[in-house]
């Protein structure tokens, strides 16, 4: 289930960044998640635990946001992650 969930907000994350945060992309990280990257540097992670997404910011140990869809993981993403 958990490798499911993680590609599909893979395959959103990826049509969203490239329509409307240039400079963004995401990768796949095996076991860790959705690695979002800016012009290659990380910024964060996204991975599926315990029925949601949770996203860790880059030099965080642990998550700061969860989100219940990959709608919700995208919404955050621009509106925070690809906002600072």
């Amino acid at each position: 289930m958990v490798a499911l969930q993680e590609r599909q907000l893979l395959r959103t994350l990826r049509v969203t960044l490239a329509d409307k945060a240039q400079g963004y992309t995401v990768e796949s990280a095996g076991l860790t998640g959705v690695v979002i990257l800016n012009k290659g540097h990380y910024r964060g992670v996204w991975h599926w635990s315990d029925g949601s997404y949770s996203f860790t910011p880059g030099g965080y140990g642990s998550s700061t946001h969860s989100a219940a869809s990959p709608g919700d993981a995208v919404r955050y993403t621009l509106d925070h992650v690809c906002r600072q």
